[in-house]
């Protein structure tokens, strides 16, 4: 993952599609930050997928997530692809979730139920395509009662949002929980 403020908001996110949907509480392990730079670098990428995997016990996996909001990303599935580690690399389960265009996307996808935070508006409400503008962040604050800082807000608004209204409206987070299960091995609960 690359920036400061998922580091806490992704565990907590993890944690929540493993408990509210799959049924089961996982650990999840202190994530490996690595900036979109060096996540262009196949060898600086492969070390840090090698470092999470040998901290793998039992089942469980890898999971790379990183905003697609550089302007030279056309297509987040292609990213994923042109990311993934060679085959060879790890024993452990690999999945790769791009974010569409930004982490901030999924919290816009899920805006209604982010109201009961008092940095967000009452009147605050999920736009029809939320991951359709880049800029994600400037949008979200928008909806906000103060400015919205990434190492305040994220962990908090992900402990927030509703899983399903935000897997409604974003494809990206619908492949998000969709890799966290693939890595559990379930299949999450209606």
């Amino acid at each position: 993952m690359e920036g400061h403020g998922e580091v806490k908001a992704v565990r907590e996110l993890i944690s929540r599609i493993a408990t509210d949907l799959c049924g089961e509480w996982t650990e999840v392990a202190q994530p490996f930050r690595l900036d979109s730079g060096k996540m262009r670098k196949p060898d600086e990428l492969a070390k840090a997928v090698r470092f999470q995997a040998e901290r793998v016990r039992g089942r469980g996996g890898v999971l790379i997530l990183r905003d697609g909001d550089d302007h030279d990303i056309r297509c987040p599935v292609e990213l994923a692809r042109s990311m993934a580690p060679q085959p060879d690399l790890v024993t452990v389960p690999v999945e790769i979730v791009i974010a569409r265009h930004e982490y901030e996307a999924w919290f816009l996808a899920g805006a209604d139920s982010l109201r009961d935070h008092q940095a967000v508006r009452d009147d605050a409400y999920a736009p029809t395509d939320p991951e359709a503008k880049r800029d994600a962040k400037s949008q979200l604050e928008a909806m906000m009662n103060e400015s919205y800082k990434e190492t305040l807000h994220q962990a908090k608004f992900s402990a927030l949002i509703d899983l399903r209204a935000a897997a409604d409206k974003s494809r990206s987070f619908r492949r998000m929980i969709h890799a966290v299960v693939a890595l559990l091995g379930h299949v999450p609960k209606d």
